[in-house]
């Protein structure tokens, strides 16, 4: 199985979906530090950082995961 990965960080989604077989082929992550560690992690994996912009062929992907934003305590509305 393959899976695309959006918003990605850095990574927790594709290394559990490793865990259980499933093959990450891309991700989309905007923020560099993510990619950086993306770009160490799973080597080959092309990123993109643009949601906006990137459009998967239809049938490309058998599992998309996507990750919410971490939100700090100065940007937390309680």
């Amino acid at each position: 199985m393959k899976q695309l990965d959006l918003f990605a960080g850095i990574g927790g989604f594709s290394l559990a979906a490793k865990w259980f077989g499933i093959e990450t082929t891309q991700f989309v992550e905007i923020d560099p530090y993510c990619q950086q560690v993306l770009t160490k992690n799973f080597p080959g994996i092309p990123i993109h950082d643009d949601i906006t912009t990137y459009s998967p062929k239809k049938g490309e992907f058998d599992v998309i995961t996507a990750g919410f934003p971490c939100f700090t305590e100065d940007t937390l509305v309680l």
